[in-house]
């Protein structure tokens, strides 16, 4: 394997390294964490499309470094989509609906369950 092959794989190991440490910053809802891993990672990215370019064969030729690369993938879409939903979740938090929405559904819950008032499930026994 060239010297430069095996820069590639150290490059990718790093990314998939940091790719990790995203997955528990989104986790633990750690939000200047995940900014400071997505600066990382842009510069881990650079360094692994420069070392790309040094390739003389496709790395994914490479049975190994392509099932390495498919994590990577895999793990990238896997934060992606939890981080939007942290997002979508933040946002709705800020805007306070859900609450209402827990709130109104609580109180249902209450009234159908509720000795004093006449339920609703109640009715079902009638």
């Amino acid at each position: 394997m060239s010297a430069e092959m095996s820069r590639f794989i150290e490059v990718l190991g790093s990314y998939e390294h940091l790719l990790h440490a995203e997955t528990q910053a989104i986790a633990s809802k750690n939000i200047d964490l995940v900014e400071e891993i997505l600066i990382k990672k842009d510069e881990c990215m650079e360094d692994m499309l420069n070392c790309k370019k040094q390739l003389k064969t496709d790395p994914r030729e490479i049975s190994s470094i392509d099932v390495l690369i498919e994590k990577v993938i895999e793990l990238q879409q896997r934060n992606f989509s939890t981080f939007s939903l942290l997002v979508k979740d933040q946002k709705v938090k800020r805007s306070g609906k859900p609450k209402e929405e827990a709130s109104q559904k609580l109180k249902m819950m209450r009234l159908t369950y509720s000795s004093s008032d006449q339920s609703r499930i109640s009715s079902l026994w009638d």
